[in-house]
């Protein structure tokens, strides 16, 4: 059983600031399993008085009656129990009205009741609130300001009073934990007041923006964005004026705040504003003096209403499950002392679906020496085809192969010549208009073909010339060694050329060994080919005038 019922028709949220018309008049919720106040009643006491003290409303005193059997209501036995029942404490005016919630956030009502934080409960004094990480509460106050709980906070709300007579508000919160923005409504001079409580120090307003912080070390901060922000010590008393673009923090053996300028706003303008992955991927340049930074994700149009939150250590944001659309990324830097700074907002369009297959084969920056390789990729179950690209080069400036194909899940490229290859793919479903829709393309892989140098080698030799011819590739280049042992230890000649020949005179005639180097198109180094030996030999005539070679044997001209 849900502690709280719906409040009804929400309220639209609008750049920091939502329009109350109509607030007071919504039916309020209540919690059905949290247990009533108890008033000892004190010699005086009467309902009427009890009605105006625990519900600011004197009328409500039959309504209190009816709860406690109806006793007289001016002459109450001294000593005795009157019951406040929670549902007359939460159709008080005041309280706090939950318009977004998301992620994992915790209630803790008075009584100890507890559930899961849902919009458009609202909440009262002595309730409390804590998120997860990522969680995120706005709340919205009788008088129109708004409260926005980040991620890994623990907040109390001590009292929310609101007089509809005099429209004035009297609201004190305490932060245990985490971090509060507040966007407070101008208070009326005559008593108005706002107030965040910290272990630490007080933060006391009549109409601002600002925020709070209390850090895991225990140190408290509040930065001011418009409006100022008085601190108060609780150790020592001091207090401190903060204005618009200032910081103050405060550790446990500080007799006073110490303030100082914001962080200045992050750099997001190299972000990319096009992501094309579920997971939102933000880098930006390091804020000189941050040493973290906090970044909230909402939708486009709905300032309050906050998809994910967090705290990052480097200048890096990342945001998951989040469905495709236009969204706002607010950073903002934190320096060591855990002041929080001026905030960026960079606009950013999330277009990740339909998500492209996995990629299965070959591996990426596998090697072949195949002029023929295979691609490969997982099914899509709703796939109704795919796109194919194959490119010389990582941007696909120029792709060699760009088609759509049908749901099949491979492709064979033949007539390969040795480079190196990337291929992306797409997936293609069918649109709600009923026509093809293709997301966004796969990260480039890479693979290499290489196909095989020098396994053709051979030998002519023509008196005292020889020439040595090889196999390879149109483009290619050549270091050939040659060297009278295998480990090529000290080389007999080398050379290099852009040729598959090479003709040499002057090497005196014995056993040889050749081994080849090949540079491909793309710059790619190969190792050397085995070697592989030859012989060179010397020529002589002998009287008869045959030819023989030095070691006496004859030659046979054909």
């Amino acid at each position: 059983m849900t502690p709280f019922r719906s409040m009804g028709a929400g309220i639209r949220a609008s750049a920091w600031t939502l329009a109350v018309a109509g607030w007071l008049a919504a039916p309020f919720a209540h919690a059905q399993d949290a247990g009533p106040l108890r008033h000892q009643v004190r010699a005086g006491d009467t309902l009427y008085d009890l009605a105006q003290a625990y519900l600011e409303d004197p009328g409500q005193w039959p309504a209190l009656a009816r709860a406690n059997g109806n006793p007289n209501p001016y002459r109450l036995q001294p000593g005795s129990v009157i019951l406040v029942p929670d549902d007359l404490l939460r159709r008080k005016p005041g309280g706090a009205r939950v318009v977004h919630v998301s992620g994992d956030v915790r209630y803790t009502t008075r009584s100890g009741a507890t559930g899961s934080l849902e919009r458009d409960m609202r909440l009262i004094d002595g309730d409390r609130i804590a998120t997860g990480s990522g969680g995120f509460v706005t709340l919205e106050m009788a008088d129109g300001s708004i409260v926005r709980v980040a991620g890994e906070s623990e907040l109390g709300l001590e009292r929310l009073k609101y007089s509809v007579v005099k429209k004035r508000a009297e609201t004190s919160m305490t932060l245990d934990k985490g971090r509060v923005e507040s966007r407070v409504a101008p208070q009326r001079p005559a008593g108005g007041r706002f107030e965040i409580d910290t272990p630490l120090m007080a933060a006391g307003v009549r109409g601002t923006e600002f925020g709070v912080s209390v850090q895991a070390g225990g140190a408290a901060t509040s930065d001011v964005l418009h409006g100022e922000v008085e601190l108060r010590v609780l150790r020592s008393g001091a207090s401190s004026r903060v204005r618009a673009g200032v910081g103050g923090a405060v550790t446990a053996e500080a007799p006073e705040a110490t303030l100082a300028p914001l962080p200045a706003a992050p750099d997001l303008s190299g972000v990319q504003p096009l992501q094309q992955r579920p997971v939102v991927d933000l880098a930006f340049p390091p804020l000189e003096g941050a040493v973290a930074y906090r970044a909230f994700i909402w939708p486009q149009g709905t300032a309050e209403q906050v998809a994910d939150n967090l705290v990052s250590r480097e200048p890096r944001v990342r945001f998951a499950g989040l469905q495709d659309g236009a969204y706002l990324v607010r950073v903002s830097g934190v320096d060591a002392r855990g002041i929080e700074g001026h905030p960026t907002i960079k606009s950013i369009e999330l277009d990740a679906r339909p998500e492209p297959p996995v990629t299965l084969a070959p591996e990426d920056g596998g090697r072949t020496d195949r002029p023929h390789v295979l691609l490969r990729w997982a099914e899509v179950g709703d796939a109704v085809g795919h796109r194919l690209q194959v490119s010389r080069n990582e941007a696909f400036t120029d792709p060699i192969i760009d088609e759509t194909m049908g749901p099949e899940t491979s492709r064979e490229l033949q007539g390969l010549a040795s480079g190196t290859y990337y291929w992306r793919i797409a997936t293609i479903v069918r649109g709600r208009d009923g026509q093809p829709d293709p997301g966004p393309f796969s990260e480039a892989r890479r693979f290499m073909v290489r196909l095989p140098v020098g396994t053709g080698l051979s030998v002519y030799q023509e008196d005292e010339s020889v020439t040595l011819r090889w196999d390879g590739e149109p483009g290619q280049a050549y270091l050939v060694q040659i060297a009278p042992d295998t480990g090529f230890a000290q080389l007999a000649t080398e050379y290099r050329t852009e040729r598959r020949q090479w003709s040499l005179r002057g090497l005196p005639a014995g056993e040889y060994f050749v081994r080849i180097q090949a540079t491909d198109t793309d710059g790619f180094v190969r190792e050397f080919t085995s070697p592989q030996r030859f012989r060179i030999n010397r020529f002589v005539r002998s009287g008869t005038g045959s030819l023989r070679t030095g070691d006496g044997r004859e030659v046979h001209l054909r």
